[in-house]
């Protein structure tokens, strides 16, 4: 009579795949949830600067065939058309979309929707969604918007303060 039994001696014959199927399972959830969070970063297209050309090459478009709309996003949220001698409200979205299509059915703005630049001003303490609404908008309709950053000129300090 032995003390340790004969089948607790010899090595199992099958091999346990659970670990292994478990592992996999938390790689697959780890690299999904990496593809969904990249999509949701780097792919919303929203250029906060532009890339000037290097010397050498030469830029596909010149600055003189491009368009430029400015719009501004007031600290309120409203939205305004600005022109060079007047500043247009605009009530909503869709008026936006329509003055844009309007314009370019009427040949104002250029055929090519690549040569027309929506240029934002936005305040500083303007909400984020009219900004987010009005940047979808306006890719909705076939056109880019750009935020600008415009730098705040510094007040001048009254005398008596320092005095």
């Amino acid at each position: 009579m032995d003390l340790v039994p004969h089948d607790e001696i010899r090595p199992s014959q099958s091999f346990n795949f659970a670990p292994m199927i478990d592992f996999l399972f938390l790689m697959l959830a780890l690299f999904a949830t990496l593809a969904i969070s990249r999509a949701a970063l780097y792919d919303a297209e929203v250029d906060l600067v532009s890339l000037k050309p290097e010397k050498d090459k030469k830029s596909i478009h010149s600055k003189q065939d491009i368009q430029y709309i400015n719009l501004s996003i007031t600290a309120k949220g409203n939205y305004k058309w600005l022109t060079e001698f007047e500043e247009y409200p605009m009530e909503s979205i869709r008026m936006i979309q329509e003055e844009l299509s309007r314009q370019y059915q009427i040949g104002v703005l250029s055929k090519d929707k690549a040569l027309t630049e929506v240029l934002l001003h936005i305040d500083k303490s303007a909400p984020w969604e009219p900004i987010a609404q009005v940047i979808f908008a306006v890719r909705e309709i076939g056109f880019n918007a750009y935020p600008v950053y415009e730098p705040i000129d510094k007040a001048p300090v009254p005398k008596n303060l320092f005095q």
